[in-house]
């Protein structure tokens, strides 16, 4: 639910606004969430954390350091472009397949947080013999040891339906030969395609569908899911150690929706009255961003598993570090051996 690239790939705001937003705010954001993500990563993918909602959360880390990655390259590098030809040569190249992953991307990340508020209902919610089924642990795969097998399958259904889903934005852009001016050199640059600029495909999938899919469907969707989840937990006010994995579901699903009113502004904005805003797209595609970013605050700030896990992890990697340091500066120290004299 975001309004990813919609006009970016074709005509890039060159204010003050936009080069404060996408040329500082956004690098800074990305590379605090890239390392956030990839801390949440590897800790939901110990096997002191596996569940079934710890697996969505992880693939959920993954999706979003693709999304600032591809972020980075389509926004940052295109504000770069009128600085390097070099820049401006390989971000044309790159676009027709950085513009469809970064918006397939953003697709697994709506569908991942919704499938995960999803499980976290049935967890709170749920008998005990359906909870087993669909939010226990029972297979192997990958890099989690013990992997759930229902969620597994979820997650390869959302990854088939997001590329399907975005598959036409393959088809968008195209690269086409072009002299520089500013470098008075060849170049190459980017363009639409007749799909691209078809007015029915705009409205219908554009307007409508991404809309339905990616905007109104999911924020509505999570309000009413995370509204029963809120209700169930304090209903049954139980405190067990899924707790605190529950309340930092609510607390993602929370920032999701937060971050996103903006963008679903900007989308019914063009939808309803056919104003396009500059400012707002520039401000929505950073939200983007920052949802993909904070997520590790909330799993360290509320997610007591979490927290204690990662410290664990992390306090044995830097001891192993400081014992290989000072094994090497042992060797080092040792006297050269010397021969006895008979």
């Amino acid at each position: 639910m975001r309004v990813w690239f919609k006009f970016k790939i074709i005509c890039i705001s060159s204010t003050k606004c936009f080069q404060i937003v996408i040329s500082f705010m956004l690098p800074c954001v990305g590379i605090l969430g890239i390392v956030g993500n990839g801390l949440s990563a590897f800790t939901y993918s110990r096997k002191e954390m596996v569940s079934s909602l710890n697996v969505y959360l992880c693939a959920l880390a993954c999706s979003d350091i693709i999304i600032i990655l591809t972020a980075f390259f389509l926004f940052f590098m295109e504000s770069m472009r009128k600085r390097s030809e070099d820049v401006t040569y390989y971000f044309a190249v790159l676009s027709p397949v950085m513009f469809p992953l970064g918006l397939t991307a953003q697709s697994l990340s709506v569908f991942i947080t919704v499938a995960s508020a999803f499980d976290c209902l049935v967890l709170v919610t749920a008998k005990p013999k359906l909870r087993n089924r669909f939010c226990s642990v029972n297979a192997s795969l990958l890099v989690i040891k013990y992997f759930d097998r229902f969620s597994f399958q979820v997650l390869f259904i959302i990854v088939c339906v997001a590329f399907v889903y975005n598959s036409p934005h393959m088809f968008e852009i195209y690269v086409i030969d072009c002299w520089s001016m500013p470098y008075n050199t060849l170049s190459k640059d980017v363009c639409p395609t007749a799909l691209r600029t078809n007015p029915a495909y705009l409205t219908f999938y554009y307007a409508y569908l991404y809309t339905i899919v990616m905007a109104a469907g999911p924020v509505l969707l999570l309000i009413v899911i995370n509204s029963a989840i809120v209700v169930s937990m304090k209903r049954n006010k139980r405190e067990d150690q899924n707790d605190s994995d529950i309340l930092t579901l609510v607390l993602v699903v929370c920032l999701f929706i937060s971050c996103n009113v903006l963008p679903l502004t900007v989308n019914f904005l063009e939808l309803l009255f056919k104003i396009v805003n500059a400012y707002l797209i520039d401000l929505s595609n950073l939200m983007v961003v920052v949802n993909s970013s904070c997520n590790f605050l909330i799993y360290y700030a509320f997610g007591s598993n979490f927290r204690r896990t990662l410290r664990y992890y992390l306090t044995h990697i830097l001891a192993r570090k400081r014992r290989e340091e000072f094994r090497q500066l042992s060797i080092r120290l040792l006297p050269p051996p010397t021969e006895m004299l008979i």
